[in-house]
């Protein structure tokens, strides 16, 4: 990875911070409130740029002639959105364009706010002891539906997760649908240059390479780090890459990429050197009290504080305290599974349905934005002898409990020689102001592309107040006021 510019330069796109705070200063993606148009025409020309993306999960672009493409949409769809992708999708010589709802799979419709947290826990939960589902009910109705309809040569589904969609719902599936609401269509994260976002996202996959060593850290509370082998830096990237979401955890990306018994000898050696504190407020689903988890030995040895969710959370690490799942180290469920990253400087925190959604994912696009860490949870394989031995005794399949970090350092110890670098420095992925991003993006349009269009305000980190005393136990009433754009100067 070619050498950043040093912030005290101010690189193209880092926002200088407030004075007496270290983190850049909060911005508001103020374009997102423009005027909506009813007119389909006013559209099309930005739907025509939507079916031609090709990378990341909001591409539609691997499209053929012939094609005929199934579309699964939520309740909250919005319906001229809807008409226009697809009318651009016939224009290119799809041959056919059908939608179904998730509550045509057999879903009842639900409404979601951020404002609960708690649910990521007890909406992900029992599908997967109950029903024995992999991945999400939606995931394993679509499969059974594609099973009877083999007419189909592509799939668009789901708001996140591809590859899970792609091994629960079948290899028809050619990416999310990510388009549900006219906030999503208009966004500037589903218009990045395909070839920037590319070149940051293989830039971090490569740094890894060269690791020995791994440290994250955050104001937040989080601070966790674990040795990486000669032989783990080989094995990680080979699993670590997936388009605008890229595994920062070593063990994870050695579990996407190898099998089980890869997995299991590297996880006895890489476990016992992982050790620290993940602490944040938010997760996939939205927002909670404060939460701060202990980890040693790369099993969850403490939760405090989290209020309801932290309550949910510790109840599962207790049930399922004794549970020795095949293909894992330790007896339990609660190991450290994933610290991934998202690399779309673009990306933004939802404001027309954080408080009203129609998916359990209502936070997600938060996490999506470059250099937010996603923390998660919980043993998880997709070895047929681990998913049957889960299914077999009512257990979790999938990691499902997460807190996100925005303003996290990610620093790798070069193995080559032995200095500490930032892949990550307060909330930026530093090859986004590395010299040969900032050149392609000068010949793609111009550095603005590089700029983050949102970064939250967060009392005591990057705005005036205490984080302890006027964010962290109750986050909901801050971030309501600061989705008006109250906060931004």
């Amino acid at each position: 990875m070619s050498a950043p510019y040093p912030l005290s330069e101010q690189a193209p796109g880092v926002p200088a911070p407030l004075p007496g705070f270290d983190y850049p200063a909060p911005r508001f993606p103020g374009y997102l409130l423009q005027e909506r148009t009813d007119d389909l025409e006013e559209l099309m020309p930005l739907a025509r740029a939507h079916v031609r993306r090709r990378y990341g999960r909001s591409a539609l672009g691997d499209v053929r002639p012939g094609d005929e493409l199934l579309i699964v949409t939520f309740p909250h769809q919005h319906e001229l959105v809807f008409q226009a992708i697809r009318q651009a999708l016939l224009e290119i010589g799809v041959a056919k364009v059908d939608r179904i709802d998730v509550t045509d799979l057999g879903m009842e419709v639900k409404s979601y706010s951020a404002a609960e947290g708690w649910r990521e826990i007890t909406d992900r939960l029992p599908p997967m002891i109950e029903e024995g589902i992999e991945f999400n009910v939606a995931a394993a109705a679509l499969k059974r539906f594609l099973d009877d309809r083999p007419g189909y040569t592509g799939v668009y589904a789901g708001e996140a997760g591809r590859s899970h969609w792609k091994r629960a719902a079948g290899k028809r599936i050619r990416n999310n649908w990510v388009y549900s609401t006219y906030e999503d269509f208009i966004s500037r994260a589903n218009g990045i240059p395909d070839e920037i976002w590319r070149t940051v996202d293989l830039m971090v996959v490569d740094a890894f390479r060269d690791a020995a060593e791994v440290r994250i850290t955050s104001p937040e509370g989080t601070d966790l780090g674990w040795q990486v082998t000669p032989q783990q830096a080989e094995l990680w990237p080979k699993g670590a890459y997936i388009s605008g979401h890229i595994l920062g955890s070593t063990i994870q990306g050695i579990r996407f990429g190898h099998p089980a018994e890869t997995f299991l000898r590297e996880a006895k050696t890489l476990m016992p050197t992982l050790n620290g504190v993940i602490g944040g407020t938010s997760n996939h689903t939205g927002y909670f009290p404060h939460a701060s988890v202990t980890i040693e030995s790369g099993m969850i040895t403490k939760i405090e504080g989290g209020g309801r969710y932290g309550e949910l959370w510790r109840e599962v690490v207790e049930r399922y305290r004794d549970t020795h799942y095949p293909g894992f180290p330790y007896p339990g469920w609660a190991y450290f599974n994933d610290a991934s990253i998202g690399t779309n400087p673009k990306s933004y925190r939802q404001i027309e349905t954080l408080w009203n959604y129609n998916d359990s994912w209502t936070n997600l696009p938060e996490r999506a934005q470059a250099g937010v860490i996603h923390f998660g949870f919980g043993a998880e394989h997709w070895d047929q002898t681990f998913l049957s031995y889960a299914k077999e005794n009512k257990l979790p399949t999938m990691h499902f409990p997460h807190v996100h970090n925005l303003f996290a350092t990610y620093e790798i110890r070069r193995r080559s020689t032995g200095e500490w670098v930032k892949l990550i420095d307060k909330g930026r992925i530093t090859a986004l102001d590395s010299k040969r991003v900032v050149r392609l993006a000068s010949s793609l349009g111009g550095t603005h592309h590089l700029e983050y269009d949102w970064i939250p305000a967060v009392p005591g980190i990057n705005y005036p107040g205490d984080y302890h005393r006027d964010y962290a136990p109750d986050p909901v009433s801050w971030i309501r006021r600061e989705q008006n754009g109250e906060f931004a100067r």
